[in-house]
C-alpha cells in the first residue's frame, strides 16, 4: 500500500473527518473571538487598556470554559492529522509548481494547528491568573534571536515570510480558492452565496492583521530593536494609532467575523476528500 493510498484512507475516516470538522469548528469560535476582542479594542478610549490575554484566555474564563479548550484541542490535533493526510494524498494528484506547494502549504498549516493545539492544552491545565498574552512572548524570541549572528536577517526574514502569507490570504480569498475545500452544497445557491462573502472579507481581513504583525516584526530587524516587534494585540493597537487606523481596525474586526463564520460554515461543509 503506498503512503498516497494510506493517507487518502485516512482523510476519508469518518472519526477523522468528525474531528476535523469540530477543529474547524474550534478555529472558528477562535477568530469570532478576536473579533470580539478586536471590537472591544476599536471602542476603547486611547488612554484606557483592554484585555491583552488573547482570545484563547478569555475563553477559559467563560463557563464550561476548559471543557471547550479541551475539546478544541482535540479538534485542533485532529486537523494536524487532516492536513499531513491532505498533503501526501493531494500531492499526487497534482501538477507543475502547485505539486510542490500543495505539500509545504499544508505542513505550514500542520504546524499553525499543532501550535493552536500545544497552546490550547498548555491554556486549560494551567493558571487562569497569568500571563500577559502573545505580544510579550514575542518580543522575548526577537530579542533572543537578533542578539544571534546574523539575527536580525532572520528576524527580517520571519517578517517578511509573515507578510507573504497575509498576501497569500487575500489572494486566496479574492481568487476563490477556498471553494476546493467545501462540498457542492457549500458552493451553491443562496449557501454558497454567504459563505462566498464570508470568505473573501474573512480571508482579507485576516490577511491585513497578519500583515500588520509581519512589517512590525521587519521593523524591528531593520531597527535592531525587539520593542517595535509584537503579536497581534501589539498589532493592532499601533494600527490604532496609525492614520486611518481606526478604519483598518474595523476591516480587521470584520474579516475576522467573517472568518470564524467561514470556518463554522467549512465545519458544516467540508469536502473529506483531498482536492
Amino acid at each position: 500500500m503506498t503512503a498516497h493510498t494510506t493517507a487518502l484512507r485516512a482523510r476519508n475516516n469518518t472519526v477523522l473527518e468528525t474531528l476535523a470538522r469540530l477543529g474547524f469548528a474550534a478555529y472558528g469560535v477562535v477568530y469570532l473571538l478576536l473579533a470580539w476582542l478586536t471590537v472591544q479594542l476599536l471602542l476603547a478610549h486611547r488612554n484606557k487598556g483592554v484585555s491583552r490575554r488573547g482570545a484563547l484566555h478569555e475563553l477559559a474564563r467563560q463557563p464550561l470554559g476548559t471543557t471547550l479548550l479541551w475539546i478544541a484541542c482535540g479538534g485542533f490535533a485532529a486537523l494536524v492529522l487532516w492536513q499531513v493526510c491532505g498533503a501526501v494524498a493531494g500531492h499526487a494528484q497534482r501538477r507543475g509548481a502547485e505539486r510542490w506547494l500543495v505539500p509545504v502549504m499544508s505542513a505550514f498549516r500542520a504546524i499553525v494547528f499543532a501550535t493552536l493545539a500545544f497552546t490550547t492544552a498548555r491554556i486549560a491545565s494551567g493558571p487562569r491568573s497569568g500571563g500577559s498574552g502573545g505580544s510579550e512572548g514575542a518580543k522575548g524570541w526577537t530579542a533572543q534571536v537578533m542578539s544571534w549572528p546574523l539575527g536580525p536577517v532572520l528576524v527580517g526574514a520571519v517578517g517578511v515570510a509573515i507578510v507573504a502569507y497575509a498576501g497569500w490570504s487575500v489572494f486566496k480569498g479574492l481568487t476563490d480558492r477556498w471553494r476546493k475545500e467545501l462540498e457542492p452544497d457549500g458552493k451553491s445557491g443562496n449557501i454558497g452565496t454567504a459563505v462566498t462573502a464570508l470568505a473573501r472579507v474573512g480571508y482579507a481581513g485576516r490577511g491585513v492583521a497578519f500583515a500588520a504583525i509581519g512589517g512590525f516584526i521587519v521593523w524591528a530587524a531593520l531597527t535592531h530593536d525587539p520593542k517595535h516587534s509584537g503579536g497581534l494585540d501589539t498589532a493592532l493597537e499601533r494600527l490604532r494609532e496609525a492614520p486611518f487606523g481606526m478604519a483598518l481596525l474595523g476591516l480587521i474586526a470584520l474579516g475576522f467575523a467573517c472568518f470564524g463564520a467561514f470556518n463554522l460554515a467549512k465545519a458544516r461543509y467540508l469536502r473529506p476528500t483531498p482536492s
